[in-house]
Parts: C-alpha cells; structure tokens; sequence
C-alpha cells in the first residue's frame, strides 16, 4: 500500500488554465493549484488575449514555481484555449479550472486516487461543488447528487458536475473524443463547452465520481454565466447536438432532457424578462408535463415575492453582517462536510431511478421507458 501511495505521487497531472481579464481572481486560482497535496504538476495558464493584469500576474507566479507555465493567444473563447493547453500537456491525466474558481488542496490527489485504479473503460472524474462568492465566502452549497459508471443519461438530465473545474480526464478521452468544442463561441452561444465535453466523454467512457466538495465554483458578475442568455442558449444547443448525436436515446430520455433543458432557459430568460424566449421554453417544459408547466409558473410568481422579501432584509441588515455570522471562506470548510439539495419537483428519486435503469442498459431500453 506505501508502494502504491508513492507511486501515484509520482503520477504526473496536467492543469490547464484558460484566463481572459481574470486579474481580480487568478492569483487566488493559481495559489489553490499550488497548494495541492499533490504535487506532480504541470501548471498551464493560457492568457487568451487578456487585455489586463492576467499575464503579468501569471509571470510572476510562474518565476517562482517552475511547474507554472503561460502561453498566450488571441481571443478565441474559453473552448479554443482549453485545447491549446492540451496541446502543451503531456500528462496522462488532464484537470480543468476556470481562472476565477478555487479547489480545495486534496482535490487533485483524491480525483486521482479515485479514476487511476479503475480499469481503461472509466475514462473521467468529477466532483461537486460548493457556490464561491467574489470575496472567497462559500454561499450556498452545490448540488449534492451523483451518479457513477455509464451515466449518459442521468448527466444529461440531473447534470452532475455543475461546471468546468470539477473534472479529471485520461488522456486516452481527448485522443477519442478530441478537446472541447469551440464552435459554440463561434457562434456567440459560448458558455456550456464544458457540458457538452462532459457528455461526449460519457458517449464512450464509464465516469466516477467523488462526491464531496471539493471545488469552489465563483459567482460574480464578470463571470460568463452571469450571461444568462447566452447561457441558455448554449445549454439548448448543447442538448439538441447530443440527442442529434444519440438517435439510440429512448423518446422518454429525450422528453426529459429538452425539459431539463428548458427549465434551466426559462430560469435564465424569465430573470432577464425576455418573456417571448421564456414562453418558448415553457412550451417545451408543457409537452413534457402540463403539471410541471404550472409548478413553474407558481414557482415564479412565488419566487419574485420571496426575493423582494429578502432585499428588504439585506438593506435592514449589511451584507458584511451576515457573512460575518452564517458564511465562511471556502477554504475553512471541511469538504467531506455534506451538500445538501438537487432533488426539485421535476428531478425526483423516481426519476433518477428511472434513469439509471435505462444507464444500466447502454439506452437500449424501449421496453424500460415506456413503463
């Protein structure tokens, strides 16, 4: 068991970086990869065409650990430089981290601990998350739900991961799969790449999990997903193109995923009050299920009085305040410390059984989806 332990120690693990005007965040980012228990690192940031302190920062990070490496290019999006650092790696194992979010200092060693033991078939690792705020303080917790092995299905629904710092992969994925897909950027609907790589992985590889919190995924409104448009937009079109690619996928599969979809659009439309795009969605979310369509509904109209309730109390008392007596910064919070939520009215347990019915059976299961 010694053995073994030093051997993994020794197993090289490349992180790859992408940073556009990350100047406010990256050192805290880079600080968190440098602090990893792990230590067999090749750190590549890849500055893509920042036009602020992000490489300078970088360089001076770089000049004191050698494992710290920067390329720069021109703005491309978040897709296309990913894959440059790829391209530079030469690890057999490859992790992703935005250049605003955090990782707690076992991540690398337990996602390693977790995915080098198993059989070639598994080919990815994820772990949950807990909501970072642009102070460090953790707000809420992410989703507490996963699934392991052939989980196609259930991420395409339940959408484990969350975001793009919480995943591991062998290298044996990107000469399968290729990298991430920089023609949603291209198209101006970037955003949800590493969604879409997470569910072309699981196409072809069995994916563990290790379900504990051990990312930091940063909220703030510089942030892509504070773009919620775009972010909706990516999200369908990351769904379309994965059922395109799926003709196998039962037609119950297919329902649930275009409403889990839209659901997400008509969150992001409705707090923008683009009310024609969030009818839309909510069509979609009706020919699923009328019941869910009106739960939806209620839910908002319920929502928007909670959230006046609640701004009342923020102006009554300071936000310092409260952080102070109910928040802590994510590195004081013991990752094996529980998540809490993901269950909704629509995600349900009998769902996620349903689901991982058809997962057991490669999707091949029209007899199964019909029940």
């Amino acid at each position: 068991m010694v053995m073994e332990m030093s051997t993994r120690s020794e197993i090289l693990v490349a992180v790859v970086i992408p940073a556009y005007n990350a100047s406010d965040y990256i050192a805290e980012t880079l600080q968190s990869v440098i602090d990893q228990t792990h230590k067999a690192l090749e750190i590549i940031v890849v500055d893509d065409g920042s036009t602020d302190e992000t490489a300078s920062i970088c360089r001076r990070f770089a000049a004191d650990d050698p494992r710290i490496q920067l390329l720069s290019t021109e703005n491309r999006g978040v897709a296309a430089a990913r894959n440059t650092g790829i391209a530079a790696s030469k690890a057999g194992y490859l992790a992703f981290l935005d250049a605003d979010d955090l990782w707690h200092p076992t991540y690398v060693e337990r996602m390693l601990s977790a995915l080098h033991p198993l059989p070639e078939a598994w080919g990815a690792v994820y772990a949950l998350h807990r909501m970072v705020d642009s102070e460090g303080y953790c707000t809420r917790s992410g989703s507490s739900l996963s699934a392991r092995e052939s989980i196609l299905i259930r991420h395409l629904v339940f959408r484990f991961v969350g975001n793009g710092s919480g995943f591991m992969v062998r290298r044996a994925v990107i000469d399968k799969i290729g990298g991430y897909d920089p023609s949603y950027a291209n198209q101006g609907i970037g955003g949800c790449e590493d969604f879409d790589f997470e569910l072309r992985t699981a196409e072809h590889f069995k994916i563990e999990a290790v379900p504990l919190g051990l990312v930091g995924y940063r909220v703030h409104a510089a942030a892509m997903s504070a773009d919620r448009s775009r972010m909706a937009q990516s999200l369908l079109a990351v769904y379309e193109r994965c059922v395109a690619r799926n003709p196998q996928l039962p037609a119950f599969v297919v329902s649930c995923a275009r409403a889990s979809a839209h659901l997400y659009a008509f969150s992001k439309f409705a707090a923008l009050k683009d009310w024609h795009s969030a009818a839309a969605s909510l069509k979609h979310v009706y020919r699923h299920s009328p019941l869910l369509a009106a739960s939806v509904i209620t839910k908002l109209i319920f929502s928007k009085a909670a959230r006046a309730a609640n701004r009342a109390l923020s102006k009554a008392r300071p936000l310092w305040r409260q952080k102070q007596k109910k928040f802590k910064k994510f590195e004081e919070i013991d990752p094996v410390i529980p998540l809490v939520g993901g269950w909704s009215r629509f995600r349900t347990k009998a769902l996620f059984r349903r689901l991982s019915e058809i997962d057991r059976c490669g999707g091949d299961c029209a007899a199964t989806s019909k029940r």
